[in-house]
């Protein structure tokens, strides 16, 4: 383009010279220069016009063929013209590669607009959503997948969590269902169903066999431990009879607390989410189950510090919190050194509240904290038995933080101690400004 405006220049100076030294052998410079000029604007005005007729039928109409400054436009927007007809051409090879790889998908692919109407929809969605194509374009999906959360889901743009569903084609169908921003438009929804029915249903099974066990387990462990007492009286004379004794009591005790977690994990996994509809005051819980913390600790004589804001109180179930704080809070107890300080608090504000439970004890090496809300799972399982846990008090945390949507943190250093935090959000949040901080030692 310079080179065709040096020439351009050139070509102008050569031109109006040449009209120039004419114009003084005949006696009319200013008449020839002027003619001169007018034929080089109007020389430009055409090929403007050309351009223009060419922006506004291009699809028709071939580029223009001129000269000078004018060639090198006509021939720069050729080329762009090319290269756009060849990113065109990829473009639509992607997207049809992409469409065939979507339609060949198990899962369910809904495209929505912001409003939640279907813009498109891939073959499984048909299958697992019972959509009809072309009948269901444009239709609302809320009257498809019918779920509350869903709704607010596609609100928002993307998923809080994945829901379970059942199919709208076969209720006998579980399915996975998640809302996301489509292709990184913030505007358009992109919905994403995935059958889940194998998982739920051996999911299921396990529950309703831990369930039904550990139901079926309460009853003769209660007449065990019962005929135990009357053997304890029986022995009370006989020294060879107390250890023997002390250890099956012992152990029956094991069992019942086995039996009370799993029957607590069934009702926490098998219950609908809370609605938070009653706030719980926690601070006056966390005085209680300190009383009990420390009754556990006994002749240990843990330092149990409690540190909590009565003001700030939690929506929700009070047994499924309680159930949650006390776990933690015995853990400390249980599985620290004697004389051992555990310091307890409790924060909040309308952003969100946080319960903590930091032990100065030996800490846990980084490689259990993934884990170690796995069922069963024990960091020692000797010092765990010897201590009476069942190896289920932080699986039933995280299944209680889960439905309250609250998260678990744990940080450990070895030799250090152990911190674990609950975050809970603001929306389970409420305040009573007329409560002072306390603190409790």
């Amino acid at each position: 383009m310079i080179r065709a405006w040096r020439n351009e220049l050139l070509v102008v100076a050569a031109g109006g010279g040449a009209l120039l030294l004419l114009g003084l052998l005949v006696g009319e410079t200013r008449l020839l220069l002027g003619l001169g000029l007018l034929g080089y604007l109007a020389w430009h005005l055409g090929n403007f016009l050309l351009l223009q007729s060419w922006i506004g039928r291009r699809r028709g109409f071939r580029l223009p063929v001129s000269l000078g400054v004018w060639e090198a436009v006509f021939d720069a927007l050729q080329g762009e013209r090319l290269r756009k007809r060849r990113r065109g051409r990829r473009l639509m090879t992607l997207l049809s590669d992409y469409r065939d790889a979507a339609e060949t998908l198990p899962d369910a692919l809904v495209v929505l607009s912001e409003t939640g109407s279907i813009g498109w929809f891939n073959p499984a969605a048909r299958k697992l959503l019972g959509l009809r194509w072309p009948a269901d374009l444009g239709k609302d999906i809320a009257r498809v997948v019918t779920h509350p959360v869903l709704e607010d889901d596609l609100a928002a743009g993307r998923s809080s969590h994945p829901l379970e569903v059942p199919s709208p084609a076969n209720g006998a169908w579980m399915l996975n269902v998640q809302v996301t921003a489509a292709f990184g438009n913030q505007r358009e929804r992109l919905m994403v169903a995935r059958d889940i029915t194998p998982v739920f249903r051996l999911e299921q099974a396990r529950r309703d066999f831990l369930a039904s066990v550990s139901h079926e387990l309460r009853t003769p462990i209660t007449v065990f431990r019962g005929y135990l007492e009357t053997l304890k009286e029986m022995a009370k004379g006989d020294p060879d009879w107390r250890v023997p004794l002390a250890h099956m009591d012992q152990q029956a005790e094991r069992m019942q607390a086995l039996v009370d977690d799993l029957l607590t994990l069934s009702r926490l996994e098998m219950a609908e989410r809370p609605q938070a509809e009653a706030p719980v005051p926690v601070a006056e819980m966390l005085t209680e189950i300190l009383a009990e913390a420390r009754i556990l600790s006994n002749d240990r004589k843990h330092s149990l510090r409690l540190k909590m804001d009565p003001s700030v109180l939690l929506l929700g179930e009070e047994g499924e919190l309680r159930s949650a704080f006390s776990n933690l809070i015995f853990n400390a107890v249980r599985h620290t050194p004697a004389g051992t300080r555990i310091d307890i608090d409790w924060q909040g504000s309308a952003e969100g509240a946080s319960f903590s439970v930091e032990d100065h004890g030996p800490g846990i090496a980084a490689y259990h904290l993934p884990r170690l809300t796995e069922r069963f799972y024990r960091v020692e399982a000797g010092r765990s038995r010897r201590s009476g846990g069942s190896g289920l008090g932080l699986a039933i945390v995280k299944q209680v933080l889960d439905r309250y949507s609250a998260e678990l943190k744990i940080v450990s250093v070895t030799g250090q101690g152990t911190r674990f935090t609950c975050h809970f959000p603001g929306s389970r949040v409420r305040i009573e400004p007329d409560a002072e901080l306390s603190e409790a030692g």
